[in-house]
């Protein structure tokens, strides 16, 4: 197989895409040059490299390519994880002298998005489209909808579905079809520790915020966000009304909004929390201050702890029990409608997420595996590693995308809770009002 690669470094410009050039155009929110680099010049920065591969063969006659479109957020993600990934890419083109594997990088969103190319280049040059993709889990019903991609359910086997993750086996089927293979979740919150005299034990929220630690979290960001909605979850709100459609309910966000109210209003929740948006950013707070206690999430506790710094870990306490952990999902799609190039693809993702190669990457990349046989290939010597595995196992697949309008309700609840700019009342009806036909 031909696998002729450009190493780049992050914020080198990408190849021009082949759509681009067919619509006479470039699409800035790749850093498009104007100009494509000769096949065979290998233009270096050794920092994180792109994946990028020029086009060789024009001829869908040939009908000898394989074609795979990845998002910065998945190929770029770490490092580490990058050359992995390019090391499996490798091998895998050394096995099959056959074909020519094409590696093109593409964001998901926007007008140079995967899916705005899938829709219309479909009608334009639909030969230099791609058989595999990767895109957000959230994403495979609007792209099965709009005949984006398609169905795997003859295309990989049963085991490989048996072996994912309960929120990941949601994640791939969304209805009655396989829509997509899900490879990586993230999202996942929990606690971190430090400077506690031993190891904490709180059954519920009440006891952990009357302990008379410290806490901090990204209160207007999207981690806030996700804790009311775990919180609003365990009262038993509802996320859809009796038509089916987006909704909030008043009496379980309130529940949920007062478990934040107390702890800011008992000095548990720090005020600085209103200015953090970002897990990152309240990692660096929590490891900066004398903050005991951060919510955080696994990408970003895998990617910040070292051998100076590692923090205890916990789930959160709700109510009564520790409130269910949601998550986030990529999922490998398959693009094309011509069943020989279908099957190419089918090879190439069964490949990628055998538990060796997904086990590999995924480490590297600090995303957790879909799949169970790939998270045992981790150290089994590792509690965090361990606590994951126990997490993953009862978490459910997240219903809030980034895109969801119940994400900006949740954060405007919280942030005015955290602020004191609401009581949890006034907050938890402006959010529900937001939903209600003007």
């Amino acid at each position: 197989m031909k696998f002729k690669q450009l190493i780049l470094a992050l914020g080198v410009a990408f190849l021009l895409s082949a759509c681009g050039l067919l619509n006479g155009d470039t699409d800035d929110t790749q850093s498009t040059p104007t100009a494509t680099p000769a096949a065979d010049t290998a233009v270096s920065v050794p920092a994180t490299p792109a994946f990028t591969s020029a086009i060789t063969n024009t001829n869908p006659a040939a009908n000898n390519t394989l074609i795979l479109w990845l998002p910065p957020a998945i190929s770029q993600h770490a490092e580490a994880g990058t050359v992995v990934l390019n090391d499996q890419l490798l091998a895998y083109s050394a096995n099959r002298p056959d074909l020519e594997l094409r590696i093109e990088e593409k964001p998901v969103t926007g007008p140079g998005g995967i899916l705005s190319y899938l829709r219309t280049g479909r009608n334009v040059a639909p030969a230099i489209l791609p058989d595999l993709i990767a895109l957000p889990a959230d994403m495979l019903t609007e792209a099965a909808a709009d005949k984006l991609i398609y169905p795997l359910d003859d295309l990989i086997h049963p085991t490989l579905i048996d072996d994912l993750f309960p929120a990941a086996q949601e994640m791939s089927q969304p209805g009655d079809q396989i829509l997509g293979f899900p490879f990586a979740l993230d999202g996942l919150t929990h606690l971190a520790y430090k400077n506690l005299p031993e190891t904490p034990v709180f059954t519920n929220w009440a006891e952990l915020i009357a302990s008379g630690n410290s806490f901090v979290f990204p209160a207007s960001g999207e981690s806030g966000a996700v804790l009311a909605l775990q919180f609003y979850l365990a009262a038993d709100g509802q996320l859809l009304n009796e038509a089916g459609q987006v909704s909030l309910e008043t009496a379980p966000l309130v529940t949920a909004l007062e478990q934040l109210s107390r702890g800011r209003n008992n000095g548990f929740i720090s005020l600085q929390s209103s200015n953090l948006a970002s897990a990152d950013s309240a990692w660096q707070t929590f490891q900066s201050s004398s903050f005991n206690w951060v919510l955080t999430n696994s990408e970003t506790y895998l990617a910040q702890r070292s051998a100076e710094f590692a923090p205890g870990f916990t789930a959160v306490p709700g109510p009564g029990t520790p409130l269910t952990p949601l998550v986030n999902g990529w999922a490998w799609a398959i693009s094309t409608a011509d069943p020989v190039r279908r099957a190419r693809a089918a090879e190439l993702l069964t490949t990628l997420v055998s538990a060796d190669n997904l086990g590999q990457w995924s480490q590297a990349s600090n995303l957790l595996p879909a799949t169970q046989l790939a998270m045992a290939q981790w150290p089994a010597d590792d509690g965090y590693t361990n606590f994951l595995r126990a997490e993953l196992a009862r978490a459910q697949r997240n219903p809030m995308s980034q895109s969801s309008p119940l994400l900006t309700a949740l954060e405007d609840a919280v942030f005015d809770v955290i602020t004191l700019t609401e009581s949890p009342q006034n907050a938890a009806q402006n959010a529900v009002q937001s939903f209600l036909p003007e």
